[in-house]
């Protein structure tokens, strides 16, 4: 039996954030303020993700470059 999962419901507002989160991250070129605009949208998607998710900061990493 495959395993189901629920889709998302991630709000209008914080879907914005991840947008502007993303363009603020592509602007910018010191690594280090990069990582924390990458660590501070996974703690934005982590409250609106179900409990346990694991989801690192590599993760979000990627899904700014694979939505560049």
């Amino acid at each position: 039996m495959p395993i189901t999962r629920r889709p998302l419901e991630i709000p209008p507002e914080v879907a914005r954030q991840f947008a502007a989160n993303m363009r603020a991250f592509h602007a910018e070129y010191d690594a280090l303020k990069r990582d924390g605009i990458a660590a501070n949208t996974r703690h934005i998607l982590l409250q609106h993700m179900p409990k346990g998710t694991k989801l690192r900061l590599a993760d979000v990493l990627e899904l700014f470059e694979l939505m560049r």
